[in-house]
């Protein structure tokens, strides 16, 4: 069992580099990728802490992209190489847009009667990559909500009175990102986009296949089980890799845990060879 996406304290994850190592091993998990979300800055203490430990340890990342037809997409980079100057200075231009929209739904949060400080999300993320995570965590500690389900269902959510859309680069920018630093681009959990046919699954597969698409993420928790056949159809037909993970944010999503997720997640290690192969290549 391998588990090919986790995230951090380094974004918006609540274990530490460190910790996720830890945590696989207890899991029982043979490859741990962390992919957190537009910075690499996790990745020396998360490789340090794996040697010798018998882990596959696999330093990766998380990027988001839209394009003008407003179709949003998430990659995960794997097997990227973390002193990569580009990959860094693509990920200082990601957080200051990342930056702009947490400043917007900031100012935004006075008209629906919740009230925070910069500083007090700032004290929610060590990390230093301020997500939306960290903004329902602050809004929890001032007792505006119980939760973080109940932050994004109600406020900040796609499509509640809090949410604001960032801007993002195009696929083909997040694509050539991943592989100037040497990495292996996954589409990651596409059936977690809201109404997503097969029909336009399928086409949008072959529009990421010609910019470069390496694999898609068929192993996630919020897919069904037809879902993941669909994507090893489509994979196949395409001559795409496979790949898949929890998603753990530690404590952000309770009872997700690294390898299993909520208990029935099992990513085949026999999706990693082929990966190691392609990484080889970019090499």
């Amino acid at each position: 069992m391998i588990d090919l996406h986790c995230h951090s304290t380094a974004s918006d994850g609540s274990a530490t580099p460190s910790e996720i190592i830890e945590l696989a091993i207890q899991e029982k998990v043979t490859a741990v990728a962390l992919t957190d979300h537009d910075t690499i800055a996790g990745l020396q203490e998360f490789q340090d802490a794996g040697k010798n430990t018998g882990l596959t340890v696999i330093p990766g990342i998380e990027l988001s992209a839209r394009e003008e037809n407003r179709d949003e997409f998430h990659f995960v980079g794997l097997f990227i190489n973390a002193e990569s100057e580009s990959l860094r200075a693509f990920c200082h231009r990601t957080r200051e847009l990342r930056q702009e929209r947490n400043h917007k739904i900031l100012e935004q949060l006075p008209s629906l009667n919740y009230h925070l400080t910069l500083s007090e999300v700032e004290a929610e993320c060590p990390g230093g990559v301020i997500g939306r995570p960290h903004i329902a965590a602050a809004l929890i500690r001032r007792g505006y909500f119980r939760s973080s389900k109940q932050v994004f269902k109600t406020l900040l959510g796609r499509g509640c009175p809090g949410y604001i859309a960032r801007q993002l680069p195009t696929a083909a920018e997040c694509i050539n990102a991943i592989h100037q630093a040497g990495g292996v681009a996954i589409w990651a959990h596409p059936f977690t986009r809201t109404n997503l046919t097969n029909r336009r699954f399928r086409t949008m597969v072959t529009s990421l296949k010609n910019l470069g698409l390496d694999g898609i993420e068929a192993y996630y928790p919020m897919h069904t089980q037809e879902q993941t056949r669909e994507v090893c159809k489509a994979a196949t037909e395409n001559s795409l890799l496979l790949s898949g993970g929890s998603d753990f944010h530690g404590l952000h999503f309770p009872g997700l845990k690294i390898g299993v997720a909520y208990g029935k997640l099992n990513v085949p290690d026999k999706l990693l060879p082929p990966l190691q192969e392609r990484a080889r290549q970019y090499s």
